[in-house]
């Protein structure tokens, strides 16, 4: 039996709305960019965005904070991110037509992080927004391997090999953030 033939009507509902609300969120980005994601490729994007948030902290983005988001990017897939089993789970969910494969986002990830990277003020109510729909899933955020622990060690992971010039401004950026999305 599957995993999403487990699924109340109830839960299928909030999975329905919880990606409504995420990709609603997110849209004037994934317009903006003529990025449109499958749920796992959005649900990958949005996992990984809180590190171009926390790069770009001290309004800058700089070489070093280029390379970071680069070899991010090359661990990004979303056949490897995301399991079948949640994937099964977020078909629930509407899509709409003329998703990018796989292999395109695969490709253009890098890119768009660090698009949103050096744009964050523009689009930072639309991610915080999209990062709190998410972190609705997070049944238990202090749970080892929780959405919201990813999203802070992501972070501060970030923030910690960044050689960036201005530590102070970046760290306090961070903070604001992760409590406006809820850590």
């Amino acid at each position: 039996m599957s995993s999403i033939e487990n699924l109340s009507a109830e839960d299928k509902q909030f999975i329905r709305t919880v990606f409504h609300e995420m990709r609603k969120s997110a849209q004037p980005f994934m317009d903006e960019r003529s990025f449109v994601m499958s749920n796992p490729q959005l649900f990958a994007f949005l996992s990984n965005a809180p590190s171009a948030f926390a790069i770009a902290g001290d309004g800058a983005v700089d070489a070093t904070e280029i390379a970071i988001l680069e070899r991010l990017a090359k661990v990004i897939d979303v056949k490897a991110y995301i399991s079948l089993e949640l994937m099964e789970m977020m078909s629930v969910a509407a899509e709409p037509e003329n998703i990018m494969t796989n292999e395109e986002f695969n490709l253009r990830v890098g890119s768009e992080l660090l698009f949103l990277a050096r744009n964050a003020d523009r689009f930072e109510n639309s991610f915080i927004a999209a990062l709190k729909a998410m972190l609705t899933f997070d049944y238990n955020p202090t749970a080892d391997g929780s959405l919201t622990k990813s999203f802070n060690a992501l972070m501060d992971n970030t923030i910690k090999h960044n050689s960036s010039k201005n530590k102070t401004a970046e760290a306090e950026k961070l903070s604001k953030f992760k409590e406006q999305i809820g850590i």
